[in-house]
């Protein structure tokens, strides 16, 4: 008979471990551990909307592996950390869990981007017919373009370049998984919100949430690419869309605030803008030069 894992470690480090699925339940769990990985959980997530939403899958367990140590030493629990750091399965299962939470997040963001993006951008209204829903989507796709909001909807040369991000498709989504309700993500991580200028602390949404909700309407709008009714539904797996991310953060950085700086006024106004309208409710090795990157009339931004 195999030995319990839990043998010759204290009580209070006890892990409840899958029989025959590869992920532990958090139900089964003792009060102890179930604390500990909400905390976790809920450190790692905050790791991912206000710094990185696609970090590569080592910094993805790194910063797993850092937050669960955190939330045991904030807990002031010693016998979960020097178990943690000296039992490998135990860490290992700790890790994939609370790795899997913060993708199940940026699933939710995904699921509210296909429930929004239909109607959003007027997919519906453009006949299947001579690939016509074919060709829109593509556009949308094209440089960006599903990121500026149109004057009409349905006709591409209508969009504002002046507004990159202001679509309300970014804003809807974004208000809906991240600020709806006192649960949400924006209540519970409201005093992390900043200011990246000292002339103004009006908060900003960080752009780490911006590229994830941008990334999941992205991939929304990719299901909807052959113009069917019916959408194909693809799993959101983070190394898939690590580009289109990373391509939003360059945008972000070089094109809108600038390396110099000489944007950061209007960078400030976009991301207080998105965090005002968002709460309104209760989202590189690529270079700006890419020739995915989207023509930007900068001048008639605001700020």
């Amino acid at each position: 008979m195999a030995a319990n894992p839990n043998d010759d470690w204290p009580e209070l480090t006890a892990l409840i471990y899958p029989r025959q699925q590869r992920v532990i339940s958090l139900t089964v769990q003792t009060q102890t551990i179930q604390r500990v990985l909400h905390e976790a959980i809920n450190l790692a997530i905050g790791l991912a909307i206000f710094q990185n939403g696609f970090a590569p899958t080592a910094q993805q367990l790194a910063d797993s592996k850092n937050s669960i140590v955190l939330a045991a030493t904030k807990f002031e629990l010693p016998d979960i950390v020097y178990r943690f750091e000296r039992d490998d399965l135990y860490a290992r299962h700790l890790i994939t869990y609370v790795t899997g939470r913060v993708g199940h997040m940026r699933g939710k963001v995904k699921d509210a981007a296909q429930e929004l993006v239909p109607s959003m951008y007027g997919i519906h209204q453009i006949p299947v017919e001579n690939d016509a829903r074919k060709s829109f989507v593509a556009d949308l796709l094209t440089k960006m373009n599903f990121i500026f909001p149109r004057t009409n909807v349905a006709e591409s040369s209508t969009i504002c370049t002046s507004e990159p991000y202001r679509h309300p498709a970014i804003v809807a989504v974004m208000r809906k998984y991240f600020f709806s309700g006192h649960k949400s993500l924006g209540h519970r991580f409201h005093d992390t919100f900043s200011s990246s200028i000292n002339s103004d602390s009006s908060k900003e949404i960080p752009r780490a949430m911006l590229g994830i909700v941008v990334v999941a309407i992205f991939a929304a709008l990719k299901e909807r690419s052959e113009g069917c009714d019916q959408c194909m539904t693809q799993d959101f797996v983070s190394a898939e869309f690590s580009d289109e991310y990373d391509l939003h953060m360059s945008l972000l950085q070089s094109r809108i605030h600038k390396e110099d700086g000489s944007g950061k006024h209007k960078y400030h106004a976009l991301m207080s803008w998105l965090y005002r309208e968002a709460r309104m409710g209760e989202g590189s090795n690529i270079k700006a030069s890419s020739d995915k990157m989207p023509e930007l009339d900068f001048d008639g931004m605001d700020g």
